[in-house]
């Protein structure tokens, strides 16, 4: 029995699962947890509305319910790991010993990352000495400091964080979702000079990190085809189409598309036939025939975005297209770069 498989057309969760802690054993008390809920609450609250509401609510001795924080939405592994960072006593929190220590071991690569969560969860305070060790010549080191930032919403983050998103691939992905949810217009601009990087996988992390911003859409020319999206993104770089399996049923097309040189016919699953139209040169000629169905023709031009359209228009869908072009690859047909989710790992 097979359980598991790619849904193209995307899906939404409609059963929630509870973020909490689970307190151990020997500090199961009433007031341990109330305590640890006040301090979370302190760091981590937003508005409702025109009230101000804390994330965590002690619920039992031994758990405490924590809520996402709106900036942590795209990355609730990491508001986790903060919440443990935060420290209860409200005296000793953000004292200037403990931040100096920490900013000693901000400059250790093998404390960095552990120091980097414990001054986020700091809060503001803490600001000043993760500007200073996103100024460290050191990539790591600058880039756990600038990651802080980000998930503090401070601007001086995105100048590091581009660096290291081109720079460095073991922590792009984290560079982008970091600079995907901060809400300034530098973050936005930053993620478009992304998309000019010979490396597509740097190109389509920073397109996907536009994309799901709130703003994303207003910020690419995309359209819905059909059942899926289409986007024409610019880019420098050399041209590409990319193909998405995992998140949203999308097509990117990256750059100036080259001409779907097919010399003769295509023939396609579906019954799609696709034919160069010998009197009019650079359009193509798409047929679809089905048992028991009506036939379906429809021309258009021998660009990627003509070829996707005019399937589209005879009734393929996102499989037939996908199919299509992935047999134009195969043949030769078609010359620029066709990835399938090339996102940074």
């Amino acid at each position: 029995l097979r359980i598991e498989g790619n849904i193209l057309g995307g899906g939404r969760v409609q059963m929630d699962r509870k973020l909490g802690l689970v307190l151990r054993p020997k500090y199961q008390h009433v007031k341990t947890a109330a305590a640890i809920s006040a301090a979370i609450n302190r760091r981590f609250f937003f508005f409702d509305g025109t009230t101000r509401r804390g994330i965590s609510k002690a619920m039992e001795d031994d758990f405490i319910e924590i809520d996402a924080h709106p900036r942590y939405r795209d990355n609730l592994e990491r508001m986790m790991h903060v919440v443990q960072a935060v420290g209860v006593d409200p005296q000793t929190a953000d004292n200037q010993a403990r931040l100096e220590e920490l900013a000693d071991r901000l400059g250790n690569p093998a404390t960095a990352r552990d120091a980097a969560l414990q001054l986020e969860a700091i809060g503001e305070s803490a600001v000043p000495t993760l500007l200073a060790g996103a100024r460290s010549s050191n990539a790591e080191l600058r880039f756990y400091a600038a990651e802080a930032l980000a998930y503090l919403d401070r601007s001086e983050a995105v100048e590091p964080l581009e660096t290291v998103a081109k720079e460095v691939a073991a922590f792009r992905p984290q560079a982008l979702l970091a600079m995907q949810g901060l809400d300034q217009q530098v973050a936005i601009d930053a993620l478009e000079r992304l998309t000019n990087e010979p490396s597509l996988e740097t190109r389509y992390g920073s397109f996907c990190a536009i994309r799901r911003r709130v703003d994303g859409k207003r910020t690419l020319s995309g359209r819905p085809v059909g059942p899926f999206w289409l986007y024409q993104v610019p880019s420098t770089a050399a041209p590409a189409i990319v193909v998405s399996l995992r998140e949203a049923p999308e097509i990117v097309l990256m750059g100036e598309t080259t001409a779907v040189n097919i010399p003769q016919f295509l023939r396609a699953p579906g019954g799609i036939l696709i034919k160069r139209e010998t009197d009019e040169p650079g359009q193509l000629r798409i047929s679809r025939f089905r048992p028991g169905k009506e036939d379906k023709r429809a021309t258009a031009s021998d660009s990627a975005k003509g070829l996707i359209e005019g399937i589209v228009a005879v009734g393929g869908g996102y499989g037939d297209v996908i199919a299509v072009l992935r047999m134009a690859k195969d043949e030769g047909y078609l010359t620029d770069q066709l990835a399938i989710d090339p996102l940074p790992k």
